[in-house]
């Protein structure tokens, strides 16, 4: 369902574990983490994306989320290296650094990449209610009847 298709080994090792690390963050629940399938497909597609794009986009990719890493625990007085922290600490410091001034571009400008590639996965859709994915063929909208002309 992916905009690239899948790879089947990553380019970007270090890009892969990050971005891993983010989303396990950034997607879990009261309940816990998400099954690690799905992050492993979201890592995947996102490091696809990232492959894709020119080098500039890439590099500043990176760099937020190298910061973002890196920073995130410092948001909540704890020493850097955001997998350093449990589960808890590392949804509380990404929480931390997204409701401040400095920290909430980085943050968000990774949650958005990482939030569309999620919510295509068709699980992750239909889990918050979306609609059924466009399937070539089939109607979606209806036809408005006795419409004047």
């Amino acid at each position: 369902m992916g905009i690239l298709p899948r790879m089947t080994s990553s380019k970007l090792p270090r890009t892969e574990r990050a971005i891993r690390l983010f989303a396990e963050t950034l997607f879990s629940d009261l309940d816990g983490p998400p099954p690690p399938d799905r992050i492993a497909r979201l890592a995947q597609d996102a490091t696809a994306l990232v492959s894709a794009t020119t080098q500039r986009a890439r590099f500043l990719f990176q760099l937020c989320l190298f910061a973002v890493l890196w920073a995130a625990p410092l948001f909540v007085f704890r020493a850097p290296g955001l997998s350093r922290l449990p589960l808890a600490g590392r949804v509380a410091a990404l929480e931390s650094m997204e409701s401040s001034p400095t920290g909430a571009a980085l943050v968000l400008a990774i949650k958005a990449v990482l939030c569309v590639l999620w919510y295509e996965q068709p699980e992750n859709h239909a889990a918050i209610g979306g609609d059924p994915f466009c399937q070539p063929g089939h109607r979606r909208l209806p036809i408005l009847q006795g419409a004047k002309t």
